[in-house]
């Protein structure tokens, strides 16, 4: 089954950006036409109103002489009267007369416009009134005289033109000393049209563009946005393949946002610890070939030279060959007790016991050997009193089995070697403190590691055989007891190591 195929994390993010753009921009200027067009008839709502109050007024005025509008049943055409008035011009019934124009016209007199003998200029024509105009004249668009119907207290009409039934209106009585005398209806302002029309197009059109051109920013933002925020994320997609396959990779520049960036920083890291192990690991597989075949060396060539008779199996020859036995025995157990403490930890049965008195009875058994190497073991005084711990005591014992020896093996005579221990209640602190030499900065951050020896010219001169192991096992039980172990210079001219054990393992929480 082929598995599904999967868009780029650029366009995903262009597709999210540019979705969330498009739903604003339609969502904002679908709100803004609707709240445009709803304006708009507002506007046009507010106008209606304010007019029809003028008209109720303007006829008002008349009804206050005139309660039965006589002066509107005798017009031949009401509505117009009232129109012009309403507009501010002059009733048609009101106009003059135009002149009259043929035989027995009067001549032209010169305040006419013209001079003495001659004729008048000719009027010009006014010009034509278009439907806008004529709107305006007749209170605005929709015609307001079109949309008026002024009726009688009995429902008979006055002047207006009938309009249907179903059509929104809105009406209002004309008083005449506080009695209703009649009856104005003004129906509702029909779809926008003429300038109206143009207006609301206008406006629409330019909501459309200004919300097309926002979608296309968006989408070429988002497009470059997303480009830069993958950019990293491909360096970072390349360098984790790069690992997978076992090869380096370049260091990453840290770009791009600020987890993005902290991100790469810790590839970075990453990759440069993953060299340091591999590196280790081959080191420690040289070491490790080379420990081995020390002692497998001295057995074989002592057993072909007892197999051609060149040496005797004496009891000498045999226990030389069983020393070699034991410790090339020591170098396995030591490799295996390593390998297990990294993969599931190192295994310690705990239980009740005496601290001082075990302490001090791992530490009087090196006192034979540094007096045979020219050393002063200082051991702190005997008490009586008890120090109740919950360790595994072999383990505890190894441990300090294995600082011992270190320092037994790389101190020079005449030289010391102090061991102290003493309890807060909490935490059991253990130092061994040695003379010289010292070690340096770079060898004191490497002494924990398997393998590691600090001073080979020496163990060359003195024939010691040090696996290097001792102190990484000593590292593996301090962690399995939940405490600390440090190294740092010695006030005696050495090396002090520094053990801190909880009292209780199970209670604390032990840091490296």
């Amino acid at each position: 089954m082929r598995p599904p195929r999967r868009l780029s994390i650029a366009l995903q993010l262009s597709l999210l950006i540019a979705s969330a753009v498009v739903v604003a921009v339609i969502v904002v200027g679908g709100l803004s036409f609707l709240n445009l067009r709803s304006g708009f008839r507002d506007y046009l709502q507010v106008r209606d109103d304010e007019q029809l109050m003028r008209f109720v007024a303007m006829v008002e005025r008349h009804a206050a002489t005139d309660t039965e509008l006589q002066w509107l049943r005798q017009d031949p055409d009401p509505m117009r009267t009232l129109m012009d008035e309403f507009a501010g011009r002059t009733p048609r019934s009101q106009r003059p007369p135009p002149p009259q124009r043929g035989y027995g016209r009067p001549p032209p007199r010169p305040e006419d416009g013209g001079p003495p003998g001659q004729p008048p200029p000719r009027a010009e024509a006014p010009p034509p009134r278009t439907q806008q105009q004529g709107n305006n004249a007749t209170g605005g668009q929709g015609s307001l005289g079109e949309r008026l119907l002024l009726r009688d207290t009995q429902g008979m009409r006055l002047a207006g033109r009938p309009q249907p039934q179903d059509a929104k209106r809105t009406t209002r009585a004309i008083k005449a000393n506080g009695v209703e005398v009649a009856y104005v209806e003004l129906i509702a302002e029909p779809e926008p049209e003429g300038v109206d029309a143009r207006f609301l197009q206008r406006q629409t059109s330019r909501l459309v563009w200004a919300a097309l051109g926002t979608i296309l920013a968006a989408v070429l933002a988002a497009w470059w946005m997303a480009g830069r925020w993958s950019r990293p994320l491909l360096a970072l997609q390349s360098a984790s393949r790069d690992i997978a396959r076992g090869r380096r990779p370049q260091p990453l520049q840290p770009t791009g946002a600020r987890e993005i960036a902290q991100l790469m920083e810790d590839v970075n890291t990453m990759t440069a610890e993953l060299a340091r192990l591999e590196t280790a690991r081959r080191v420690w597989i040289a070491q490790i070939s080379h420990e081995l075949r020390t002692p497998l060396s001295v057995l074989r060539g002592e057993m072909e030279a007892i197999e051609d008779g060149a040496r005797q199996p004496t009891p000498q020859v045999m226990g030389s060959l069983r020393d070699e036995v034991l410790q090339l025995t020591r170098l396995v157990d030591d490799l295996h007790t390593l390998s297990v403490a990294d993969v599931d930890g190192l295994r310690c049965d705990f239980a009740p016991g005496d601290a001082h008195a075990a302490l001090w009875r791992v530490s009087q058994r090196f006192e034979a050997q540094a007096q045979q190497r020219g050393l002063t073991l200082q051991l702190p005084p005997q008490i009586a009193a008890t120090l109740e711990v919950n360790w595994d005591f072999g383990r505890v014992e190894q441990l300090l089995a294995n600082l011992l020896t270190n320092s037994l093996r790389y101190t020079d005579a005449p030289g010391s070697i102090a061991v102290d221990w003493h309890s807060d209640g909490r935490i059991v602190t253990l130092t061994v403190d040695d003379s010289a030499p010292g070690v340096s900065d770079a060898d004191m951050r490497k002494l924990f590691e398997p393998l590691f020896r600090g001073d080979k010219a020496r163990q060359r001169r003195d024939g010691q055989h040090g696996s290097g192991l001792g102190l990484a096992i000593a590292r593996s039980i301090v962690h399995a007891h939940k405490g600390t172990v440090s190294a740092i210079a010695s006030q005696r001219g050495g090396l002090q190591l520094c053990v801190r054990l909880p009292v209780q393992p199970g209670a604390g929480k032990g840091a490296a």
